[in-house]
């Protein structure tokens, strides 16, 4: 069976045992972790014994077959390479260095990737953390970054060239009945801890001012989540309030495992920014993101 051994399947591997993650593998990749496993299953099927020692909520472990199997795909994937390469010169490749957070990353740039990757063969994407807005424009005018996509309320300022791709509502959800207790004087809302969503350093600020604005005074410190579905998650177990975008948690408050509250929260505004430096196929790539990234 092991002529029937793919180099798809092999590049796989490879990747998965230097990452010794399935889950960085398929960020690596830009396909799913299950995706990762299956192709790793059908090359030890094939192969006809086991690369990873597996157990569930564990890293996986190379097995002695598997760092054996290793060296030799690694021989096997060099060849490969230079074979192709026989009179060929490989274009340069256009390196753009775009900051993104990871709800974007996850839910949008996976799909995007692809139809990217296939107009634009010659470009390398190299995605980078989510930074301040403001440290986004010290970045891009300094050029050592060439794209950011990102979010922030409608009361901010734009930052300097920064492109506006959609605006949503923003939408404060809690445990079913909430609402009914408050206006009966059961409990308020400061007895509740706010739950909101992105990295503390970066939505701390934004999130002080918007409790402030609506005259909430949260006896409980506000807990941040970097991903929406946890975050809605908590909500549901009755940790707390979040505060979210609406289509991120409108099929939750359809099913009616939360609730949408009567509070008064601004839009949220969705930005891409493209720095002085940038080559000039990023306007192509620019104008993409934006047609796919809006809502």
């Amino acid at each position: 069976m092991a002529d029937e051994v793919t180099f798809v399947q092999l590049r796989t591997f490879a990747i998965a045992a230097r990452a010794g993650s399935f889950a960085q593998a398929a960020e690596q990749l830009v396909i799913s972790q299950p995706s990762v496993s299956e192709q790793i299953m059908m090359l030890e099927q094939r192969l006809g014994y086991r690369l990873f020692r597996r157990r569930r909520g564990t890293t996986p472990v190379l097995t002695t077959e598997g760092v054996a199997a290793l060296e030799e795909i690694d021989t096997i994937l060099k060849s490969r390479n230079n074979l192709s390469d026989i009179g060929r010169k490989p274009a340069a490749k256009i390196l753009l260095r775009i900051s993104v957070g990871r709800y974007i990353r996850e839910n949008y740039l996976r799909q995007v990737f692809s139809r990217l990757f296939r107009e634009y063969p010659d470009v390398e994407i190299d995605l980078q953390p989510l930074f301040p807005p403001a440290e986004i424009t010290r970045l891009l005018e300094d050029g050592e970054l060439e794209m950011a996509i990102y979010g922030e309320s409608v009361a901010d300022e734009l930052q300097p060239y920064s492109r506006i791709i959609c605006e949503t509502s923003t939408v404060a959800i809690a445990p079913p009945g909430t609402q009914a207790r408050v206006a009966a004087g059961e409990c308020s809302l400061d007895d509740f801890q706010f739950i909101c969503p992105g990295r503390r350093d970066l939505a701390a600020r934004n999130a002080k001012q918007c409790l402030r604005e609506l005259g909430l005074t949260p006896r409980l410190p506000t807990m941040f989540v970097d991903f929406v579905d946890a975050l809605a998650q908590l909500v549901e177990d009755g940790k707390g309030i979040g505060v979210a975008i609406g289509y991120a948690v409108a099929d939750r408050i359809a099913a009616g495992r939360v609730e949408a509250l009567d509070i008064p929260l601004l839009p949220h505004r969705r930005l891409i920014a493209r720095g002085p430096h940038a080559p000039k196929v990023a306007r192509a790539i620019e104008d993409i993101l934006c047609e796919e990234l809006a809502v």
